[in-house]
């Protein structure tokens, strides 16, 4: 007797998420199909594929073996399907995950394109900090996430979008000297700082460690476009998006900072799991591609989105 596609796919995701119950959430099956399947393979092969001792679903070590060689299964015939699938015949969802910049600025636009190529499609947005994002990613719930990077795992498969340029910024009121400034000067005033959830937090706090700037006073702010109103508002100093806030640069609402050292460019990826049986994901990240703007205001050309 020969394993099917399906037992080969409940074992493998079962090992990868940790448990039948997230197996069978990805799988879009129940819980009881995953643990029938897996038992399928265990007499085909007659021997335990799953350790019951622990309270997870841990595989054994032949479990752990079948597993690898269920992945190559796996991916030859996601690229047997993706060698024959029609452009425009995907009818499924789209799970898309995309940090706050991406989904303020040029996220309409993709979508809109995705509608006109693929309209029998419907894209289920999920905007949250990048870490999140990510998280979600890891645990089948989306299939595709636009965020910054890179900090993640070989688990996951990634095409570069764009660099994004910060800058700190102030707003003219808080009278910042006009001379390039020093990491010690800049912990004089106030800092507005980004989610803890999000990537763009995190590389900016190891940029924060290498340069020795020491915060001494703190506001946090979820939202990206909170953070630019407080900073306008002259509540502290915070690191933004360089294209995203031009506008108001150039009104004189803000003023960027000169420091040394300067803020690392933040790339944006498009993060997809390194085993994803999903060949619609390769035809959108050309688009992502394509369309990925950050000088964008979304409130500009907002289309209508179906967003959970």
């Amino acid at each position: 007797m020969q394993p099917t596609l399906k037992q080969l796919e409940a074992l493998y995701w079962t090992g990868k998420l940790g448990s039948f119950q997230a197996a069978a959430t990805h799988l879009h099956t129940s819980q009881s199909a995953i643990a029938k399947r897996i038992g399928e393979l265990q007499n085909i092969f007659q021997t335990p594929l799953v350790d019951h001792v622990y309270r997870r679903a841990k595989l054994t070590d032949h479990g752990q073996r079948l597993m690898l060689s269920a992945e190559e299964v796996l991916m030859a015939t996601r690229k047997m399907m993706q060698s024959m699938n029609h452009q425009s015949d995907f009818r499924g969802v789209l799970r898309l995950g995309v940090s706050e910049l991406v989904a303020i600025t040029w996220l309409p636009l993709l979508i809109e394109r995705l509608k006109i190529q693929y309209p029998q499609a419907v894209v289920d947005v999920d905007a949250a900090p990048g870490g999140l994002i990510l998280d979600r990613l890891e645990a089948g719930e989306i299939d595709l996430a636009l965020v910054a990077g890179p900090l993640w795992s070989r688990q996951f498969e990634s095409v570069e979008l764009e660099e994004v340029e910060f800058h700190w910024m102030a707003s003219p009121r808080l009278g910042v000297p006009n001379h390039v400034m020093t990491p010690a000067e800049l912990s004089v005033y106030p800092m507005l700082v980004h989610s803890p959830h999000g990537v763009v937090s995190q590389i900016l706090e190891q940029w924060q460690r290498r340069s020795g700037f020491s915060i001494q006073r703190v506001f946090a702010a979820n939202s990206l476009m909170v953070m630019v109103q407080m900073t306008i508002s002259g509540l502290g100093i915070s690191s933004l998006p360089a294209k995203y806030v031009e506008d108001h640069v150039a009104a004189g609402r803000l003023v960027r900072l000169r420091t040394n050292p300067q803020l690392p460019r933040l790339k944006y990826f498009a993060v997809y799991r390194a085993m994803d049986e999903y060949p619609f994901i390769e035809k959108v990240i050309p688009l992502a591609k394509a369309m990925c703007d950050f000088s964008l205001n979304s409130s500009m050309i907002l289309p209508r989105l179906q967003v959970r």
